[in-house]
């Protein structure tokens, strides 16, 4: 899950920015994980939802 420790981190990198003492605009939207990590993020994580959900229906129930 190497992208997910990327998006703490960045998310982790924004906070430090927009705490900043005088705040520096720049730093703070350079600070901020872009849109493509997080939607990345999210259809990987729908990828495995749909995976586990297949092999769910797949397979017989117990008892059948």
């Amino acid at each position: 899950m190497a992208a997910l420790r990327e998006l703490r981190m960045a998310r982790a990198n924004r906070a430090a920015a927009q705490q900043a003492s005088p705040f520096d605009e720049a730093a703070a939207k350079d600070a901020m994980p872009g849109r493509t990590a997080t939607t990345d993020l999210q259809a990987t994580m729908q990828d495995y939802l749909l995976t586990a959900l297949e092999n769910v229906k797949a397979k017989p129930a117990a008892g059948s």
